[in-house]
């Protein structure tokens, strides 16, 4: 079990009269969850959460393509329209 968790990411969850009482995980998964949540705890990730949540509110977003540049299909297809002209 411990080769499995540590090679293939799989969790086991460790019972005691049906009830989960613990997890069984690889080291390098548990580290990066508890930097996960010392980033969530972190001021500035909960002040940045903040205000996001306030400009949802209001309205104020931006598009998927506004913050990581238009996807391979779109940019394909637009290289694909470029070439015929």
């Amino acid at each position: 079990m411990v080769k499995d968790v540590d090679k293939t990411f799989t969790r086991y969850v460790i019972t005691h009269r049906g009830k989960p009482q613990a997890v069984m995980m690889a080291v390098d998964e548990y580290e990066g969850w508890l930097e996960t949540l010392e980033i969530f705890r972190s001021e500035s990730w909960t002040r940045a959460l903040s205000r996001a949540r306030r400009e949802e509110r209001a309205g104020r977003r931006l598009s998927y393509e506004a913050v990581v540049g238009p996807t391979a299909s779109v940019r394909a297809s637009r290289e694909k329209t470029a070439a015929r002209r």
